[in-house]
């Protein structure tokens, strides 16, 4: 599903995204001609939520949001709200598939292998004066590295397919607004 799209160098909300009824009752609170609230909630949604996100790589979502809050210029006090947090569930409901939470937890794992690393301390001994962690099992886990970051890249590229390809029918035909019905 998509959400938003690249036109004319302009971001747009899709005609698919007014199909969820949080999203249609955001844009219809923005009372303004220019629906700047309303697209800063689905920049939100997209950078927090959607798997191709170029912040996805974040794993903690309050870190993600502080990130997306300092990097794109929200300001500083910025909350999600009930009704924004509403069509961050739903979007996140159309955009989970079991390839993506698989994908999550291999990032978690591979954030504690991170951390893991940055904490081992070769210097640390045991009760008995014996080294706590080996150069050996240190450096085995740094070899394994290059192999889970390619593992990690191919999962990425995979989930991201397999979202495009949910948005579009058989052939080069895309979805069009009725074809999944209306549900509200």
């Amino acid at each position: 599903m998509h959400i938003l799209e690249y036109n004319n160098y302009q971001i747009e909300p899709t005609q698919e995204a007014f199909l969820i009824k949080p999203i249609r009752d955001l844009y219809k609170a923005d009372k303004s001609k220019t629906k700047d609230k309303f697209m800063t909630q689905m920049s939100v949604i997209y950078f927090l939520v959607d798997p191709r996100s170029s912040y996805n790589y974040i794993i903690d979502e309050d870190e993600r949001l502080k990130a997306i809050i300092e990097q794109e210029g929200l300001p500083d006090n910025f909350k999600i709200d009930k009704k924004l947090q509403e069509a961050i569930d739903i979007y996140r409901k159309h955009t989970t598939t079991t390839s993506y939470l698989l994908l999550q937890d291999t990032k978690l794992a591979i954030d504690k292998v991170r951390q893991f690393l940055r904490d081992v301390d070769l210097t640390a001994v045991d009760d008995k004066n014996k080294p706590i962690y080996t150069i050996n099992s240190v450096t085995s886990a740094i070899k394994q590295i290059p192999q889970l970051a390619k593992d990690v890249i191919d999962a990425e590229k995979a989930i991201t397919r397999e979202i495009e390809e949910q948005g579009k029918l058989r052939g080069t035909a895309n979805k069009t607004l009725m074809d999944d019905g209306i549900l509200i």
